[in-house]
């Protein structure tokens, strides 16, 4: 009698859950009257609403979003009580498209654009894989896994943009492994639509593999005309207005102690502790993050796998706004963990593989226990570095697929 394998057949159960669970709760979401229309996807329609009626440079102008919200919402809305659009302008051509549609019509629309977007990540990602012997099974397991990964799936669910973020790190991640600057400096511009993320991740590239850092900022340029072409001036000042009140932390819905970084869990362990100073630490660990980063670069010989998953983990735990879409990035150094492991002899590629669709089923069922729902994140991204580190510094040449061809 043949034995059955136990590790393709609980992959493929956790495929089958979180499809299936991601199918009820994206039709519990739409069906529930009320709960798509109070969804940040609000955000992004009304932003659309406001281009077509008044112009790209006007999407930033909170009299004409509160408006528009509260005519989508079809309740009255208070200054306060809106969602303000704080992210650069790289998808509000799009979204100015599909406000033509009616609300859902353009949810789903919007759904579409934001898979896409991520699938646009995978071709790289795969040759990425299969230049480090993995076998196309395995690699097609991963890809999967990235666009099931669980946190994706609730950015998409809730109308964000985080696919834009996404799609920056696969594309970065995939051009480091490839020994392609120019891809991974390009890619990593695109993860300016949160730029505190960027800043943290690009900074320390200038003193280590530097092309990186100037494709990056030859995207950035580039990324940086497009947006000015569609906001102008004006949409730029009233930007730069957004991002002072998010700075802010309060009101316009942006639930600083819901947040997945270092500012939602002091909030969360001392909701007493003056605001001010939540603020003034959070910023300071910003800016100790980044010298970390670029002293470790400096002194690094080589950008091992550990660096990069080191990079994106404290990225996201330093940043001061971070809620739990974006945590889809995490993705990123699970991969990353997993070349580790195979290289290191410590996981098979099979398990490694796994990896992104394990962690998945692990975070959906947290997200039912509020406990779970804010230890598991911080637990997963202290995971990630410690394991990376510990198997690469003890492992042999875990390096070898960032190495630079010679000539």
């Amino acid at each position: 009698m043949k034995r059955i394998r136990i590790g393709p057949v609980l992959l493929i159960a956790g495929f089958v859950l979180l499809v299936a669970s991601y199918t009820l709760l994206m039709a519990y979401y739409v069906q529930m009257p009320g709960k798509l229309e109070g969804a940040d996807f609000l955000t992004y329609y009304s932003v659309g609403r406001v281009a077509r009626a008044d112009g790209l440079s006007r999407v930033y102008d909170l009299d004409l979003e509160a408006a528009a919200q509260a005519e989508t919402a079809g309740v009255p809305l208070g200054t306060l009580q809106i969602l303000p659009p704080n992210h650069p302008p790289f998808l509000y051509p799009l979204l100015g498209l599909l406000a033509g549609l009616d609300y859902r019509g353009a949810y789903f629309g919007y759904v579409l654009l934001l898979v896409i977007l991520v699938a646009a990540g995978l071709p790289g990602l795969y040759r990425a894989l299969r230049e480090n012997g993995w076998p196309r099974a395995p690699v097609w397991v991963v890809l999967v896994g990235v666009l099931l990964f669980e946190p994706f799936f609730f950015s998409v669910l809730k109308g964000q943009d985080s696919a834009v973020l996404l799609l920056g790190g696969l594309l970065w991640f995939s051009g480091l492994a490839r020994n392609d600057d120019r891809l991974a400096g390009l890619g990593l511009s695109l993860t300016l639509i949160r730029p505190q993320i960027a800043i943290l991740l690009a900074a320390p590239f200038l003193f280590r593999r530097r092309k990186v850092f100037w494709w990056f900022c030859v995207g950035a340029l580039a990324l940086g005309a497009y947006s000015l072409f569609q906001a102008g001036w004006t949409g730029a000042k009233d930007y730069l207005h957004i991002l002072i009140i998010s700075a802010g932390g309060t009101g316009y819905g942006l639930a600083e102690a819901a947040m997945f970084n270092f500012t939602g869990l002091v909030l969360r362990l001392a909701p007493r502790l003056d605001l001010g100073l939540v603020h003034a630490l959070g910023w300071g660990l910003f800016a100790a993050a980044l010298v970390s980063l670029c002293v470790l670069w400096g002194f690094s010989k080589t950008i091992h796998y550990r660096h990069i998953v080191l990079a994106v983990t404290l990225s996201l735990f330093a940043a001061p706004h971070l809620h739990y879409h974006d945590l889809a990035m995490l993705v990123v150094p699970l991969i990353g963990l997993g070349l580790v492991g195979v290289l290191t002899g410590r996981l098979t590629i099979q398990r490694a593989a796994a990896l992104p669709m394990l962690v998945s089923v692990v975070l959906l069922f947290s997200e039912w226990w509020d406990p779970a729902r804010f230890t598991i994140p911080y637990l997963l991204m202290a995971v990630l570095v410690l394991l990376t580190w510990l198997a690469e510094k003890h492992g042999a040449f875990a390096f070898i697929a960032w190495r630079h061809r010679k000539g």
